[in-house]
């Protein structure tokens, strides 16, 4: 991995219900080891929770690991992520900050910081390294 990233300037959809709550969510994500966020499906758990963890400075020296249970969903939420963040002048697309590992394809970089990944890749990553060191932000989702 490449150093720190900078202070970044990350925008959120304000329509999406995660996005209003971000601060509440930021908040118990500085102040506790484990949160869980439950809400509707296409609220935004899924493509902005990782934003908020490099907002917070997650992922500056270390991964935000993002699980998902299909290669397809894997991949596309990885695009979603990049081109959002690409939009805010952060990385330049799929495989720089954001980047996504399923079985037999891995598009991730030296500069990746949120790494998407199927259930299975994250197990086989505990079976070589039980503490997940690579890693500061484990996402289950």
């Amino acid at each position: 991995m490449s150093g720190p990233l900078p202070d970044l300037r990350i925008s959120f959809p304000e329509e999406l219900p995660v996005s209003q709550r971000r601060e509440d969510i930021a908040a118990a994500i500085r102040d506790h080891q484990v949160v869980i966020v439950a809400g509707e499906t296409g609220s935004g758990k899924t493509t902005q929770l990782p934003k908020i963890c490099l907002e917070l400075g997650r992922g500056r020296h270390s991964l935000i690991g993002h699980t998902q249970p299909r290669r397809i969903a894997a991949r596309s939420v990885a695009e979603r992520i990049a081109d959002e963040l690409a939009a805010d002048g952060i990385g330049s697309g799929l495989g720089d900050v954001v980047g996504y590992q399923v079985r037999f394809t891995d598009k991730t970089s030296r500069s990746s910081r949120v790494k998407l990944m199927t259930d299975g890749i994250l197990l086989a990553e505990l079976q070589r390294d039980r503490q997940l060191r690579r890693y500061d932000t484990i996402i289950i989702d």
